[in-house]
């Protein structure tokens, strides 16, 4: 299966599980309706099951990082209601002093 294809084999699984359980849960006229939306759900849960992907957004796995201090701190601030990022080589304080444009002094 490609990233972010569709499991066909985790929908049909799902939809048996979502079926049963939602008949399980049904009462009467309600039984046909809880059988339905659960294996429609069921289908959808499991057709996303071992996916890559969501929306479209590539998912970013954990990975080693070498000991120590990292390169750089990624730092965002709002300044007179703008939000702006900086990259800095040492570890930010509780506040950063900016000039008026809100830029970091060094």
């Amino acid at each position: 299966m490609r990233s972010g294809d569709k499991n066909l084999t985790g929908a049909i699984i799902g939809a048996i599980f979502g079926g049963v359980l939602g008949h399980q849960i049904g009462d009467g006229h309600s039984q046909d309706a809880a059988t339905v939306g659960g294996a429609a759900a069921g289908a959808i849960i499991g057709s996303n099951v071992g996916r890559d992907t969501y929306e479209g957004r590539s998912v970013r796995r954990c990975e080693d990082i070498p000991p120590g201090p990292p390169e750089y701190w990624d730092v965002t601030y709002q300044h007179n209601r703008i939000d702006h990022r900086v990259q800095m080589t040492y570890a930010p304080g509780v506040t950063i002093a900016v000039n008026r444009n809100g830029e970091p002094r060094q």
